[in-house]
């Protein structure tokens, strides 16, 4: 019998495993969508397609979709979708808000949509789920960024200020815009990597972190939960920092650990 018992438990960890790796080699699959129907149909089969969505241009914008998103700074605005062609046909504009029409297939690669932005003064942007969001020469005075979801966001060019807002596990990188000020409120495990050289505002509730690749004038921090903030160690120290009582009991009860940068 435990022979028997053997044998059987083998035989469901070898096709665990068979399950798994199939599964890998599909690479990784988004479903987005309420009204789901699992299907074996892969849009990436179907023949691609670029349409322009006419747009008369806004300073904000929210995206409902997840796609590789290029914004490119411009004097004419515009939107681009290539791809899929099961994809492009089902993405909608309406009220400054791009969203995909509902579909019984709900399954497919973030690659397998492309969006190219061109505005000449988007400066708020929402995004909302998946997906990724490339902004190239941003030239703005201010930008007004929240992130709903695990999205992956990098930006390049210029800013004075940045006002930024994630809910969610998002990758935000910023290294590549230089800024001055920059305000950060973060609920979830997110990351940010920028280099702020003004006031900089960071609140974290959850485990976030936030990564700063310069020495602010001034920062000012609130931590709730095992969220962390950094700072390159061979620059001067900036202004005091501000934290929560918890996070100041913690500290206490920490020895004395060296917390300087």
């Amino acid at each position: 019998m435990i022979r028997g018992l053997t044998m059987i438990a083998l035989g469901g960890a070898a096709l665990s495993a068979l399950c798994f790796g199939t599964a890998a080699s599909r690479g990784p699959v988004v479903l987005w969508n309420k009204d789901i129907t699992f299907t074996d149909v892969s849009v990436s089969s179907t023949p691609e397609k670029t349409r322009t969505i006419d747009w008369q241009g806004s300073n904000h914008l929210t995206l409902n979709l997840p796609a590789r998103i290029i914004y490119k700074q411009g004097d004419k605005p515009g939107i681009i979708v290539s791809g899929s062609e099961r994809l492009v046909d089902r993405v909608t504009l309406q009220d400054n808000t791009l969203d995909l029409a509902k579909s019984t297939h709900s399954a497919w690669h973030n690659s397998s949509l492309t969006i190219t932005i061109t505005a000449p003064a988007l400066n708020t942007i929402v995004l909302n789920g998946f997906g990724s969001l490339d902004l190239q020469d941003y030239q703005q005075p201010h930008l007004d960024l929240t992130i709903n979801g695990a999205a992956s966001v990098k930006a390049h060019g210029h800013t004075d200020s940045l006002k930024l807002n994630i809910d969610g596990a998002a990758s935000v990188t910023l290294s590549d815009l230089t800024l001055s000020d920059l305000d950060v409120s973060m609920n979830g495990a997110g990351s940010v990597k920028a280099g702020p050289t003004g006031r900089v505002k960071i609140s974290i509730d959850g485990a976030g972190s936030v990564k700063l690749t310069s020495t602010p004038q001034s920062l000012t921090q609130q931590i709730d939960g095992i969220g962390s903030v950094s700072l390159p160690h061979d620059t001067a120290k900036p202004a005091p920092t501000t934290k929560t009582p918890q996070t100041e009991k913690d500290d206490d009860e920490d020895d004395g650990k060296d917390l300087s940068f």
